[in-house]
């Protein structure tokens, strides 16, 4: 089954041709996921402002290594007007956030706080 899998994938790879607008893969457009586990300083605007920021500008510049300034714009726009929107969350949450030219989203979540062991005793 894999082998007519791989075959069938490499056929209609080749039928790209009929979908002259579809984008190829050096076309692809930039995407972000910054996940951002709890620290204390996110207790605090400006210590949550500032960690948010210093990612941004660590992403922006690996996205302007792999795309262009016409395409990477949007996202990095998108992402700094998502940081200015971020306030300090109770309960000690961690901050998730997706951006792509189409959309964004960002996510609040608290991890668990300790493990246990769940496996029957003999």
């Amino acid at each position: 089954m894999i082998v007519i899998f791989f075959k069938l994938k490499q056929k209609l790879m080749k039928n790209n041709k009929d979908y002259p607008d579809m984008p190829g893969r050096a076309e692809s457009q930039p995407r972000v996921s910054l996940i951002l586990p709890f620290e204390l300083k996110m207790n605090h605007e400006k210590g949550l402002f500032d960690l948010l920021t210093k990612s941004a500008d660590k992403i922006e510049k690996e996205l302007r290594t792999s795309f262009s300034e016409e395409r990477t714009r949007p996202v990095i726009k998108k992402l700094r007007h998502m940081i200015t929107g971020i306030h300090c969350q109770p309960n000690n949450q961690s901050i998730a956030i997706f951006v792509s030219p189409l959309t964004e989203k960002v996510y609040f979540f608290t991890g668990t706080r300790e493990l246990t062991n769940n496996f029957p005793l003999l």
